[in-house]
């Protein structure tokens, strides 16, 4: 395969997966890819009024690269695994996306097909899922979804008359790569080491579980709109095979001021209104993501992804305690837009919270705990009927096992980081740079404050 060729992905797409009069466009970074075209029965091709403009925009993002200021780009095999969990986690928690480059664990060019699917990924293909039609959506964004089986969603990838993908595949035997795999706060801390201090005895969401682990499936063309994702958690995606472009928005200044933060969010939800605007106000960066790399990115991150050819990833989500401050802006955007920001609908975060909160009197010292991000989880917990998701139910904010004991403790860890009557939490957080993690904590001057919680 030569250079240019191998910069070409429309080759072998035009007339067998997606129409023979695509139109093209190269990115910034080399590559040319096809247009999205569906064509209604008046030869209109529905994708022109908003997915084209959206990804002509993307293409033209500065390409992100190693000397990126804004996201941190690790090669997998340079940096050992004994020192990864830290890298990434201190990236994260300065709102730094991270891209991680290494070999995949697919020959290049490996087919996508239901046989690989199934044998691979234990993905039947009679698995019922719900599939996002590109025409549909642009009929009616509200009912962009239908009922699909995997087998014929896989054979619909050569019918040119269609552009689907499934956003939502759950694989709850997927997770972190063993590299990473301890990143994940919310499940190392959070639930396995809290049941001593409070056994398990209601009736836990399994979304606190399953959410760890999912895929997805694309056809060639589909744009996902600029979204964040729902209940402030990270989030990690591993291209298995095809190419995706993942484009990550910033505002451009003013950090401190949480309502232009929501603004730069709603805007950016709705490109095609407020293209003027966010090309005044916000910054972006394309990554680039082929077959093994891995894309994580913080809470609330608005992102958008382009994928231009046929492709599966998996990915899942997780909560780190470095990264809570992020994580409260996420939820609060939930609670006041939620239903405009997000393609995924999440509700049910404050029990994992909790647990991370009851966590933190016997963490381990590694585990580096920042003054602002350790008070918004304490918000969030002693306030967290206050965080529940707009169109989210109220069983996801009823009070379980864990609510006093975390209510306790995050108390506790308030009064030591300066809450009193006369100056709230919000108070302290909503004051300076709302991305700011703040200064590191001693463990010695929150044990003065946690000692009576480790007591047997």
């Amino acid at each position: 395969m030569t250079e240019t060729s191998h910069y070409d992905l429309t080759i072998g797409l035009l007339g067998t997966e997606v129409p023979k009069n695509s139109p093209v466009i190269k990115w910034k970074d080399g590559y040319t890819t096809i247009l999205p075209a569906v064509f209604d029965d008046h030869n209109i091709n529905v994708c022109a009024k908003v997915d084209i403009p959206i990804i002509t925009y993307l293409a033209k993002c500065p390409v992100s690269t190693p000397d990126s200021l804004y996201i941190t780009h690790i090669s997998n095999n340079r940096v050992p695994a004994t020192d990864l969990h830290d890298l990434v986690g201190d990236s994260l928690s300065q709102n730094k996306p991270v891209a991680i480059r290494g070999r995949g664990r697919h020959p290049v060019g490996q087919e996508l097909t239901a046989e690989f699917l199934d044998q691979d990924y234990a993905i039947s293909p009679n698995r019922a899922v719900w599939v996002h039609d590109v025409m549909a959506r642009a009929i009616d964004h509200t009912k962009a979804t239908r009922p699909g089986v995997i087998k014929y969603f896989i054979e619909s990838m050569k019918n040119p008359k269609t552009i689907q993908c499934v956003l939502d595949i759950p694989l709850a035997q997927v997770s972190l790569p063993d590299s990473l795999k301890h990143v994940d706060h919310g499940l190392a801390y959070g639930w396995n080491q809290t049941t001593y201090d409070v056994p398990i005895k209601s009736n836990v969401h399994p979304e606190n579980f399953t959410v760890k682990g999912w895929a997805l499936l694309h056809h060639a063309g589909f744009l996902t709109y600029p979204h964040h994702n729902a209940e402030g958690s990270l989030t990690w995606v591993r291209v298995e095979v095809g190419t995706q472009f993942w484009v990550v928005f910033r505002p451009k200044n003013r950090y401190h001021d949480r309502q232009h933060i929501q603004d730069v969010a709603i805007r950016l939800r709705n490109f095609t209104e407020n293209e003027a605007w966010i090309k005044a106000h916000c910054d972006a960066e394309v990554i680039t993501l082929l077959p093994g790399d891995i894309v994580i990115i913080p809470p609330g991150q608005v992102h958008a992804v382009y994928t231009p050819v046929a492709s599966f990833a998996t990915g899942g989500h997780f909560y780190h305690y470095a990264c809570m401050h992020l994580t409260e802006i996420s939820r609060y955007l939930d609670v006041v837009v939620g239903d405009c920001l997000t393609n995924q609908t999440l509700h049910n975060a404050l029990e994992t919270l909790r647990r991370m909160i009851i966590a933190i009197p016997r963490l381990s010292p590694r585990i580096p705990l920042f003054r602002r991000s350790l008070l918004a989880l304490c918000i969030m917990v002693t306030q967290g009927k206050q965080y529940r998701a707009k169109g989210g139910p109220k069983s996801a904010v009823v009070d379980t096992e864990t609510a006093n004991l975390s209510t306790e403790i995050a108390r506790a860890i308030s009064g030591h980081l300066g809450v009193t009557t006369r100056m709230s939490g919000p108070t302290l957080l909503y004051n300076g740079d709302q991305f700011d993690r703040g200064e590191l904590l001693t463990e010695k001057s929150l044990n003065e404050v946690l000692t009576s919680f480790t007591l047997l």
